[in-house]
């Protein structure tokens, strides 16, 4: 019988993965494409705009876990029948700690008629626990000060030390892809500070995936970045077990 009779992909022969990610964003299209192994294929559905004000904090604070129109960019995703839905979107993964990303996720999977979905903070959990779980965590974030509690807080609720956190305080979501290589090398050697054993980049508008390597060598610890521990954990998922050279130990090894 012919591929295209075994009503087989004829690209994402492998698998096919859909990615949500919001309407400003412009870094995790681009980093998760050329994180695509051979036979896999990658198809992005927009959410709309979060409009989370950084001069408001307490509203700030309120919109925090509401994800715009997410439900009918995952309608659009099941069109093509993907093999999982990645969540390019991390701040509301981490919005009232693993019961409610544990929420978040079984409503994504209902609306998606039963195709799993990867979530960032649960991505990055599975990261660690490959990794031995290294105890004493720095995370940097692109965020104002109510979401990095949030993601403090959903690290410290399963046991994790959190030793430091910097938030970038990027003014809005579009903002956050300016991020230069000079911003994010300078504060991760910022936080980490002594008895950091792994560290954190959360924020999926920021461009680190190419600075990893780098990064792990000059520091001589682990980095998990977002956007590579996603799409990771969305292959290992699938039993697709290809590593991503030049991202990092973890994507390198496991």
């Amino acid at each position: 019988m012919s591929g295209d009779e075994k009503g087989r992909d004829a690209l994402g022969y492998r698998a096919k993965v859909g990615i949500l990610v919001p309407a400003s964003n412009t870094i995790v299209e681009p980093e998760m494409a050329a994180l695509q192994p051979p036979g896999v294929t990658n198809h992005v559905s927009r959410m709309s705009r979060v409009k989370r004000p950084a001069h408001d904090l307490e509203l700030y604070k309120k919109l925090l876990g509401k994800s715009v129109d997410m439900d009918a960019a995952i309608d659009l995703l099941t069109a093509l029948e993907p093999n999982i839905i990645v969540h390019g979107h991390s701040v509301d993964s981490f919005i009232g700690g693993v019961s409610g990303a544990e929420a978040m996720k079984k409503h994504m999977e209902a609306t998606a008629g039963g195709v799993p979905v990867m979530l960032p903070s649960f991505a990055i959990l599975k990261a660690l626990e490959c990794l031995g779980k290294p105890n004493k965590l720095a995370i940097l974030t692109p965020w104002m000060p109510p979401a990095d509690e949030a993601c403090k807080a959903f690290f410290e609720m399963v046991g994790y030390k959190v030793l430091a956190i910097k938030g970038l305080k990027h003014p809005t979501p579009l903002h956050i892809a300016t991020a230069s290589s000079v911003l994010l090398n300078g504060a991760v050697d910022e936080i980490n500070i002594p008895g950091v054993e792994c560290v954190i980049k959360v924020g999926t508008n920021s461009s680190m995936a190419r600075l990893v390597a780098d990064m792990e060598k000059r520091i001589n610890k682990p980095v998990l970045t977002v956007n590579v521990i996603t799409y990771w954990a969305g292959m290992r998922a699938l039993g697709i077990q290809d590593r991503f050279k030049g991202y990092g130990r973890l994507a390198e090894n496991f």
